[in-house]
C-alpha cells in the first residue's frame, strides 16, 4: 500500500470537502427515487473498499469499514438501511458514491440544467483527487 505523504493527506482532506459539498445535490435525487425504487442498485459489489478508498479513509485518520466478506457480491449492500446507506456519503466507497442509476441520470435530464452542472463541476475535482490518492 502507497504510504500516506503530505500530498495525498491533502487531497484526502480536500475529496472529503468536496463530498460533503455534493452530498445535498446527488441527496436532491435519491431522496426522491430511491425509497421507490423495486430494484435496488445498492449491491455487495460496490460496498468494498478498494485501495484508493482504503488510502483515502486512512488519510483522514478513519477506520475502514469491516465487511463481511462472506457476503454474495449480487445481494443488496450490507450497510444498507431503511433510509438509506448507513455511511455518510463521504466514507462510502468511491464506487458506492459515484454511481447513479438510469432513473437518477434521467432526473438529472429533466430538471434544471444548473444544478446537472454544479454536480458535474465537483464530480471533475473529485475524479481529479481521487486520482492523486493512487498517484
Amino acid at each position: 500500500m502507497p504510504s500516506l505523504t503530505r500530498s495525498r493527506i491533502d487531497a484526502a482532506d480536500k475529496l472529503q470537502q468536496l463530498l460533503i459539498e455534493s452530498s445535498p445535490l446527488i441527496e436532491e435525487y435519491t431522496r426522491e427515487l430511491c425509497p421507490g425504487c423495486m430494484d435496488v442498485c445498492c449491491r455487495q459489489k460496490h460496498g468494498i473498499y478498494r485501495e484508493r478508498d482504503v488510502i483515502y479513509l486512512k488519510a483522514l485518520g478513519t477506520a475502514v469499514p469491516a465487511r463481511d466478506p462472506a457476503r454474495p457480491l449480487e445481494v443488496p449492500c450490507e450497510s444498507l438501511g431503511k433510509l438509506g446507506c448507513i455511511h455518510p456519503r463521504r466514507l462510502r466507497p468511491f464506487k458506492c458514491t459515484w454511481y447513479f442509476c438510469e432513473p437518477i441520470v434521467l432526473a438529472m435530464q429533466d430538471r434544471p440544467q444548473r444544478s446537472a452542472r454544479a454536480l458535474t463541476a465537483i464530480m471533475e475535482k473529485m475524479i481529479r483527487l481521487y486520482d492523486e490518492l493512487g498517484g
